[in-house]
């Protein structure tokens, strides 16, 4: 294709192109201006803080962590439920609107890694907002297994501590979008401008 046909080519689709820049344009705006920013991970240890007296001390360490790896499976479980995310958006001071209970039940992913270590990860609209909710989750969790360790009133009790949450900016989803939106956009004014065309016949 020589210089002719591609000058040619650009003046015949010039406002496809346009219109796909300004798609892609819009899209990554809106993904910039809706979506939360910044991704979060926190990493929760689960620790036995209490133990029933038994005459076999010597397996105490292996049930201790045996009970730990049980009850880390307890607190996943607790960032399922609507209850839990909306307990930390209170704590932390902060309005959120699911929309939906689902919604709710979604805004905290939380996995074992570990027999003592639970992994949850977040989003956030800054670094000061992943803060603040990451303190919460802290406070919320040790509060829920504070009280369960009173109500069995079984003398077995555990300790839930938080680490320094890894916070990264979520720059790639923009990009992502802005691609997503240059090839809808060329995409519908190729089958725009060829329908025009063909009608035109």
């Amino acid at each position: 294709m020589n210089t002719t046909k591609i000058k040619g080519f650009i003046a015949n689709y010039k406002w496809v192109l346009v219109f796909a820049l300004v798609v892609a344009i819009v899209a990554g705006f809106f993904t910039w201006l809706q979506a939360d920013k910044f991704s979060a991970s926190l990493a929760l240890t689960v620790s036995r803080a209490g133990a029933q007296s038994t005459s076999d001390y010597k397996y105490d360490d292996y049930y201790a962590l045996k009970a730990a790896d049980e009850f880390g499976s307890t607190v996943v479980g607790w960032f399922k439920t609507p209850e839990t995310a909306q307990a930390i958006f209170q704590q932390a001071g902060l309005d959120f609107d699911s929309g939906s209970l689902v919604g709710l039940s979604r805004v905290f992913r939380a996995a074992k890694i570990s027999p003592n270590t639970v992994e949850v990860r977040f989003s956030a609209g800054s670094e000061d907002q992943a803060g603040a909710i990451s303190l919460a989750i802290v406070a919320v969790a040790a509060g829920k297994a504070s009280f369960l360790g009173v109500a069995s009133g079984q003398g077995a009790a555990f300790a839930v501590s938080g680490g320094e949450p890894v916070v990264v900016a979520n720059s790639f989803n923009v990009w992502q979008n802005v691609l997503a939106g240059l090839i809808v956009g060329l995409i519908f004014g190729f089958f725009v401008k060829t329908g025009k065309e063909y009608f035109k016949e």
